[in-house]
């Protein structure tokens, strides 16, 4: 028992994660001691398993010009809008750059001052007092559609968001891109898919009263009727507000900032230079092709830089200050306590055969275009951010020739 852990792969892995994600020792401790509770562990031991393992937070190996290159790279694409500290979790990930947040501070201080600079105002203006009340982790969960890239009257680009965030915690829970965001099954599919994964129920949601949320809000008024546990009854358990009201806008803004206003311009380009036709059907679904997998991609980098951030302390909050990732999984140490309600096999059965949720299609495109488009592009979720609108131009070439091949194939 003393030396089986040097070849524990599931320890190694999450020591590698924590460390990556720049958590620090004394919560690395706290998931040590939950979830490898076979191992004694003190901050000691923990500094002598991660040297064991190779595990650094800082790499004396890496060169100032390696980082100057990767922040470099990022700032002629998606991340020129991104914080020091989501960029410095980026070059972590993508670049397997293992240097300190100082350093990537001054990288980006070096090499685009102002840029840095109006994004540190852009922060400080945005914040605002918080006044919400929570019990603990899914006391509350906040979810809303996020319809910016669709353009005007949200129909001119396939690409809707939808999302999930804890209301006590800010831990975004789940993210969606998709090419609607308006159908009420889908909305419940996605729902449903993160209740049976967690199998806990929040006691409460908080959604719009759009159309879009009607399966969805069922669903949690019947699954909360069900469990015995549940101290909440059915018709308090879905709480409707304004989507402005909803916390989970306020994280929105800070996506749009950060990230989408890059993806913007591009989209933009492609409409005003008439290269891209929203009434074509081939070219939405090339569109939705391209960018669906480059935008889940950095989407993803940048929840789990929001996750695995320290949100400071506000004026008049009520809300714990920390990482939000830390404050859901351990709520005890904020004086909070872990909400919701688990939800059986049984349970989950029952609510997706009456909701029909699991008839949702699985693909966004069809499964010819799917075809057809992946043989000329393979692996598009590998596109560079700042060449997706040559990936959209050269698969929309190659795809007229084909279907004029075809046609001419026909005739003769």
């Amino acid at each position: 028992m003393e030396t089986d852990w040097k070849t524990n792969d599931d320890l190694r892995l999450e020591l590698e994660r924590y460390v990556c994600e720049s958590t620090p020792r004394k919560l690395i401790l706290q998931y040590m001691e939950r979830d490898f509770s076979e191992y004694q562990l003190s901050l000691r031991t923990l500094s002598r398993r991660l040297k064991h393992f190779s595990l650094k937070y800082v790499d004396d190996d890496v060169t100032q010009s390696e980082v100057s290159e990767a922040i470099g790279k990022e700032l002629i694409g998606a991340g020129k809008d991104l914080g020091y500290r989501a960029m410095h979790r980026k070059i972590r990930d993508i670049y397997g750059l293992n240097v300190s947040r100082d350093t990537v501070y001054t990288t980006m201080k070096e090499l685009n001052p102002q840029g840095l600079k109006s994004r540190q105002l852009e922060s400080k203006h945005q914040r605002s007092n918080d006044h919400l009340f929570s019990k603990g982790p899914n006391w509350v969960h906040s979810l809303d559609g996020h319809c910016i890239l669709m353009g005007y009257q949200r129909s001119t680009f396939p690409l809707a968001v939808y999302g999930c965030i804890d209301t006590c915690s800010r831990k975004l829970l789940w993210l969606r891109i998709w090419t609607d965001n308006a159908d009420p099954k889908l909305i419940g599919k996605w729902y449903f898919d993160h209740i049976y994964i967690s199998r806990k129920i929040a006691s409460m949601i908080r959604v719009g009263r759009g159309s879009e949320t009607g399966i969805m809000a069922t669903m949690q008024a019947y699954i909360t009727n069900n469990i015995e546990a549940s101290s909440i009854s059915p018709m308090e358990s879905v709480i409707y507000r304004k989507s402005t009201s909803n916390q989970i806008e306020r994280w929105w803004r800070e996506l749009h900032e950060r990230l989408e206003k890059y993806f913007k311009e591009q989209l933009r380009y492609l409409k005003d230079h008439g290269l891209y036709d929203p009434q074509n059907v081939m070219d939405r679904h090339i569109l939705a092709f391209v960018y669906i997998p480059v935008l889940e991609r950095e989407m993803k980098n940048f929840v789990d830089s929001w996750n695995t951030h320290r949100i400071r302390r506000q004026k008049d909050s009520l809300l714990p200050n920390g990482v939000p990732k830390h404050i859901f999984d351990f709520p005890e140490n904020y004086g909070l306590e872990q909400c919701g309600s688990y939800v059986s096999d049984e349970i989950l059965k029952k609510a997706a055969e009456m909701s029909g949720v699991l008839s949702v299609p699985s693909d966004y495109l069809p499964a010819q275009v799917r075809k057809m488009l992946t043989e000329i592009l393979p692996n598009s979720e590998e596109t560079e951010t700042h060449k997706c609108v040559d990936a959209f131009l050269f698969v929309q070439k190659e795809t007229k020739r084909i279907i004029n091949e075809n046609i001419s194939t026909k005739l003769l």
